[in-house]
């Protein structure tokens, strides 16, 4: 069955180019690459991929035009920051054999080459107390079915697959996985699926990504609500407890030590799925393991609040 693999990108940099040439190397038969850059001059020097200009468009808009301009009976989505290893194809494929599956996918892992920030980040994310069940998306796990994936990393059967939502920056994938198994098909989370993603390269620009999670998540929540959404409000309700359990603990001494009681257990469980055999490492995680709660949490009350903006910029 031939796969079609969309790499939606700004511009053809040293990271996109690095994906397509690992793509290019994969132990599968059938495929193509179709990369969705803004604007580029560049040619491609292999038939298997192909180069369309989309202009400046958010990359769930990129995913449309790749899927309706593809030859392939799959959908393999890869961000142009991430790169597959050699069985990435070959191993989702396997699954499929399962006609009740829809979609496959698997880890996307932080790459030994990168940076500080980004293995920080990996480290962080790949905690449960951190990142809930999506924890399983930064670390090797046994295989599973889930409502979601990111679509860094996922292939689905071409006819159940939806357009995305091109008004989303970072939910468009959660949606698209939601109608998917609206459809009544299953997702697949699958142990050797895997690619090597690449973090933000700054610690804040994680906190900032962490945000656009939260509020985008919440706006997709708000517009098809249903109770088990509420999951996804848990760290906001933290942040206003802690708010609270602040504002209180001034002014009456009962709420102040149930305030410090829960603070300090908080801070230790926290402290303790940190520790790291680097202790630099170890303080990092431990701050931003607290800073991705609050800047999602955040994040996530801002997108409950306000309306959804369709010109969000990417950025």
């Amino acid at each position: 069955m031939k796969v079609s693999i969309i790499i939606p990108c700004k511009e053809i940099d040293s990271m996109t180019i690095k994906c397509v040439s690992e793509c290019l190397k994969l132990d599968y038969k059938d495929f193509e690459i179709i990369l969705l850059p803004d604007e580029s001059s560049k040619k491609s020097k292999d038939e298997k991929l192909r180069i369309i200009n989309t202009g400046k468009v958010k990359p769930a808009l990129k995913r449309n035009i790749g899927m309706s301009v593809s030859n392939g009976d799959f959908f393999a989505f890869i961000d142009s920051d991430a790169y597959p290893r050699k069985n990435w194809l070959k191993n989702a494929m396997k699954y499929f054999s399962d006609e009740k599956i829809g979609l496959v996918g698997g880890p996307n892992l932080t790459p030994p080459e990168g940076n500080f920030a980004e293995k920080i980040s990996g480290k962080v994310l790949s905690n449960f107390l951190i990142s809930g069940n999506a924890n399983i998306r930064y670390k090797i796990s046994k295989n599973q079915y889930v409502r979601e994936l990111p679509s860094c990393n996922y292939i689905s059967r071409r006819k159940i697959s939806p357009k995305y939502n091109p008004y989303f920056l970072t939910a468009e994938d959660s949606k698209f996985c939601f109608d998917i198994e609206k459809k009544g098909y299953k997702l697949l989370y699958a142990r050797d699926v895997i690619v090597s993603h690449h973090r933000r390269n700054t610690l804040f620009k994680h906190l900032k990504q962490m945000f656009i999670y939260g509020r985008d998540i919440a706006w997709l929540s708000k517009k098809e609500f249903t109770i088990d959404k509420i999951y996804y409000s848990l760290l906001s309700l933290g942040v206003l407890g802690f708010f609270l359990g602040l504002v209180f603990s001034f002014y009456n001494l009962f709420f102040r030590n149930i305030f410090l009681t829960i603070l300090l257990f908080y801070l230790t469980i926290i402290f303790m799925t940190s520790v790291y055999k680097n202790i630099k490492y170890t303080f990092y995680i431990f701050l931003i393991s607290i800073g991705t709660h609050f800047s999602y949490g955040f994040g996530w009350l801002k997108g409950f609040l306000t309306k959804h903006k369709k010109n969000e910029n990417v950025k």
